[in-house]
């Protein structure tokens, strides 16, 4: 009893350890510029609201009038309704500011830190609870 019982803490710890890394590399900012905060300036073009991560689209059109499409992750729904977001906190044809930690690589991709309406009504700040 006491060998079978050795094998399976052994298998767990071995299978823990193998899943280490995919765990710690699903969650990984890594090619995200955490010390650089950027305001964008946009309208949703869709709002997902899933595990494992809520993500953002909007459009951003620059000075000369050219589209580019950002998407943006932020944390679980349950990590969002305690910083006082929803499923409802966004819609498609919301004009927004969205401040992000921008992709390192120049790709139109980001995490979310903030989001605010154009009218500059807070919808959500991770850092402070509303």
């Amino acid at each position: 009893m006491r060998v079978k019982r050795r094998l399976t803490v052994l298998f767990v710890l071995a299978l823990s350890a193998a899943f280490a890394g995919v765990a710690l590399a699903h969650h990984s900012v890594a090619g995200f510029d955490s010390k650089k905060e950027v305001e964008v300036k946009g309208t949703i073009v869709q709002f997902v609201w899933r595990n494992p991560h809520v993500v953002v689209v909007w459009d951003v059109k620059d000075e000369n009038g050219k589209v580019t499409q950002w998407s943006g992750e932020m944390n679980s729904p349950t990590s969002m309704i305690q910083v006082g977001m929803n499923r409802n906190s966004l819609k498609p044809g919301d004009e927004v500011i969205v401040t992000i930690n921008p992709s390192k690589t120049n790709n139109p991709i980001a995490v979310v830190r903030k989001v605010t309406m154009a009218d500059g009504k807070l919808v959500v700040d991770r850092i402070v609870p509303q």
